[in-house]
């Protein structure tokens, strides 16, 4: 059983409500933009997991099998009890290095691109972890069922959901042991003070024992994001940012050494006699300034619409895709990654917006001939490209007329 996936409609439902809490005490955390943008990285990033994981899973048991390493008892109390914990401590080391080494940071960076911090932000999750599958290692060796593992897996992840949140003040004693709302927006912070701090995902100790831990402070208010903005809707850019710089700063940086320096040393390393790093490079950001590129009130409904469309498209191939065949998959998967990217080009207000709008419904009209055509959904399908269609025609004739900038989604935001 898929735990992430059958937690989405509890996901999709508290963020609902806390975009409703948010509004009736005056303080909403939630941008349309940045919204879009976190939750289409986060369906991508289950999308690609139909094969990652389980590959990793495959992998797992295989290995277990050929080493005929023993089991130990998924009946028992204190091994699901000990494998939560080692997994977090497991997750923290990972956690940490995917901040202070420059190639893991590229597989982590997506997760931190927000310049908001709420319950959508817990969604945005990296298609490019490569290297996750090196801290599962240690627990074959102990003996843990890949069934224990997993789902271990899973409930973690499940339990960062809710400390991505504005809303919920410190909690007392419970901030000495547990990963909290409070000491969890530090670890989002872009200001010098809350900068690769608080990695724990369950247990907030391991900061406290290690070194990495700090506290929010009143007098510190915490700016979310990266210190050198992404500037971006596009959630494919968002995943490989970082290692199209890293691959133009390994060639125009001099010597086989410092080229493998750069991605295995902190994130804007530079020798001696380089550039300055783009860490410090990033200090000189300004901590309050926000991505909202200005967009006509068209292209803010006609996204949102069509992101509504995506997402319940991308559910529908999360729970089917075990029936298909894999060619069909990858299809389903390659168009809906182009799908969110033409997302991103009307959020930026991108001129070819349109021209990639169309050439997705063509390909839309297409994908449905093939999956759905002869079924009772062909209908669905029909009225969703016919409306699509005439709505785009329609609506660009009146999109230049008036162009606003928004903040919040209740008032079209961008």
């Amino acid at each position: 059983m898929d735990l992430i996936l059958s937690a989405i409609p509890f996901f999709l439902l508290l963020i609902l409500l806390e975009l409703g809490y948010g509004y009736m005490r005056g303080r909403n955390t939630y941008r349309l933009n940045d919204t879009i943008n976190s939750l289409s990285m986060g369906s991508l990033s289950r999308l690609q997991a139909l094969v990652i994981l389980g590959a990793s899973a495959s992998i797992y048991e295989f290995v277990v099998a050929e080493l005929q390493l023993t089991q130990l008892s998924e009946q028992s109390t204190w091994v699901w009890i000990s494998a939560l914990v080692l997994y977090d401590f497991a997750y923290y080391w990972k956690h940490r290095w995917g901040h202070e080494v420059a190639l893991f940071w590229g597989a982590h960076v997506a997760h931190h691109q927000s310049e908001d911090f709420n319950l959508g932000t817990a969604l945005r999750q990296t298609s490019m972890d490569f290297y996750g599958f090196l801290f599962y290692l240690p627990f074959f060796l102990l003996g843990y069922p890949s069934e224990v593992l997993f789902t271990v897996v899973s409930l973690n992840l499940i339990y960062q959901f809710w400390v991505h949140t504005e809303h919920v003040p410190k909690l007392g004693p419970i901030e000495w042991v547990f990963v909290t709302p409070s000491n969890h927006r530090v670890h989002h912070g872009r200001n010098a003070l809350y900068v690769d701090r608080n990695y724990g995902g369950v247990f907030i100790i391991w900061d406290r024992i290690f070194g990495t831990f700090q506290d929010e402070l009143e007098a510190e208010p915490v700016y979310f994001g990266l210190r050198k903005p992404l500037n971006s809707w596009n959630p494919l850019w968002a995943n490989v940012h970082v290692y199209w710089r890293l691959i133009l700063d390994c060639v125009a940086v001099p010597g086989l050494k410092n080229k493998l320096l750069l991605s295995l040393r902190a994130p804007g390393w530079r020798a001696q006699n380089q550039s300055t790093s783009c860490r410090q490079k990033r200090l000189q950001a300004d901590l309050r300034a926000k991505f909202n590129p200005r967009i006509s009130t068209f292209s803010r409904y006609y996204t949102l619409i069509q992101f509504f469309a995506t997402v319940g498209l991308s559910l529908y191939v999360l729970i089917n895709a075990a029936a298909w065949a894999y060619l069909d998959c990858l299809v389903a998967v390659c168009f809906l990654a182009f799908t969110y990217f033409v997302h991103g080009c009307w959020l930026e207000g991108r001129r070819y917006g349109v021209l990639l709008e169309g050439f997705r419904l063509l390909l839309a009209s297409a994908i449905c001939l093939y999956f759905v055509a002869g079924t009772d959904t062909q209908l669905f399908a029909l009225a969703y490209l016919m409306t699509s269609v005439v709505s785009l025609i329609i609506g660009r004739a009146d999109s230049d007329s008036g162009v606003t900038e928004g903040v919040t989604i209740g008032s079209g935001a961008a």
